[in-house]
């Protein structure tokens, strides 16, 4: 390929398409700087297995990214169902899903296959890939990886059955599509503001000023060189200002600023909750 993107100094390319970033010991993103999306994925290690918390649109084979970073056993966990984070599930032997009635619905036959509406693969093009579930985990659950704890957050806004994962030893959250730098689709089916103003509110307490946010969708810095997203909490707060002061002036944009780093897209469906409200 030519015109390759260029990646930060502490970033390295794995092969033609994925970037490798180690966040830290045993954190590893796994960014794809050529698709239009730029998404990124996060390979978590504990003692005795790893976690894939999403695994990119499909368009490469991520596992094989993944097992190169480690020998554990690896379980792969998607942050919700919308094509661009589920490409790759099909490729692993053990997948978890959260335990949501949207979700559990739509097992048949042993397999799982994901609505249409929360898989939106025609946007691009793609097709599900019918899914063996390993372990519906409900949430609020504590995945035990050996010596590192993840929680299960549910965090609907961009999607109903969106979740965020804390790594409360590392000071970490893992945030998925809830917040990134640059446009967050709020225009998306099943998306709503009055759900990402309460995650908001809900997230915040558990959060402190030092906790750093990993996001699943970049953009390049101003020397145009790719690294894992990184927000703030400070970002969530603003998020939760900027709604709360949408909400109460009734202005229905198509586009919102939230602050340097983030602009809210919405339509009228999203708007719904909020239709009459002052």
């Amino acid at each position: 390929m030519t015109d390759s993107p260029k990646l930060a100094p502490h970033v390295r390319w794995h092969d033609d398409w994925y970037a490798i970033e180690t966040i830290s010991d045993g954190i590893h993103a796994i960014g794809e700087p050529r698709y239009h999306q730029i998404s990124w994925s996060y390979l978590i290690e504990g003692s005795k297995s790893a976690l894939m918390f999403d695994t990119g649109p499909g368009l490469r084979d991520i596992r094989a990214v993944a097992e190169s970073l480690t020998a554990l056993p690896i379980i792969a966990f998607p942050s919700h169902l919308h094509f661009d984070h589920t490409g790759n599930l099909h490729r692993f032997d053990k997948i978890a899903l959260t335990d949501l009635p949207v979700l559990r619905q739509s097992t048949n036959d042993g397999l799982f296959h994901a609505p249409d509406d929360l898989y939106l693969g025609a946007w691009e093009n793609m097709t599900w890939t019918p899914i063996s579930i390993a372990h519906w985990w409900p949430v609020g659950h504590v995945i035990d990886l050996g010596r590192r704890w993840l929680e299960i957050v549910h965090t609907p806004g961009h999607s109903p059955d969106s979740i965020s994962i804390l790594d409360r030893q590392s000071n970490i959250l893992f945030a998925a599509d809830f917040v990134y730098p640059g446009e967050l689709y709020a225009q998306v089916p099943g998306a709503n503001l009055d759900d990402y103003l309460a995650t908001a509110e809900v997230l915040l307490p558990e959060l402190n000023a030092d906790t750093l946010i990993l996001c699943a969708h970049g953009k390049p810095d101003g020397q145009e060189r790719h690294a894992a997203p990184r927000l703030s909490v400070n970002d969530i707060m603003d998020l939760r200002s900027s709604l709360s002061t949408l909400r109460a002036s009734g202005v229905r944009p198509e586009a919102y600023p939230v602050n340097a780093r983030m602009t809210l897209l919405a339509n009228d469906a999203a708007f719904a909750a909020w239709q009459g409200s002052k």
